[in-house]
């Protein structure tokens, strides 16, 4: 029988946060993504599942149309192997329009890393064109 690795509650605290400070960083390099999600990495967000390649896709293009970004959490569970959040994504395109979305996500993780994101996402403030902005990828 297979033990998974256990973390603690603060290290799955300090992995979402570096995580989501990647993210929002609109310098962060797609290296910096190995360091915190396994190769094969899977995201679920509204209905579209997207691949570790995939993810870095996404990120391009967030990258792309977003002049900032920031997250904040509101509740976080954890059992160590897997988590929940609710957060609120708050961002500001490059044409300067505001954007907040309400996320709620389920997280596992192996090997210190994120292997799997389900979540679904509502949008707060934006237009209907920003309802993808969970899965958004290039154009």
């Amino acid at each position: 029988m297979t033990t998974k690795a256990v973390m603690t509650q603060g290290e799955v605290h300090e992995l979402l946060h570096r995580m989501f400070a990647a993210f929002t960083d609109p310098a962060t390099k797609p290296e910096k993504f190995a360091e915190l999600l396994t190769p094969d990495y899977i995201q679920r967000v509204d209905g579209k599942q997207l691949d570790y390649q995939g993810f870095l896709h996404h990120s391009r293009a967030l990258q792309a149309d977003l002049a900032s970004s920031n997250v904040n959490f509101e509740h976080v569970v954890t059992d160590g192997v897997s988590a929940a959040t609710v957060h609120i994504a708050e961002a500001v395109k490059i044409t300067g329009e505001r954007i907040r979305l309400k996320v709620i996500a389920y997280y596992q993780f192996r090997g210190n890393r994120i292997s799997l994101v389900d979540e679904l996402t509502h949008l707060l403030e934006g237009t209907a064109h920003d309802r993808d902005l969970g899965s958004r990828m290039p154009d």
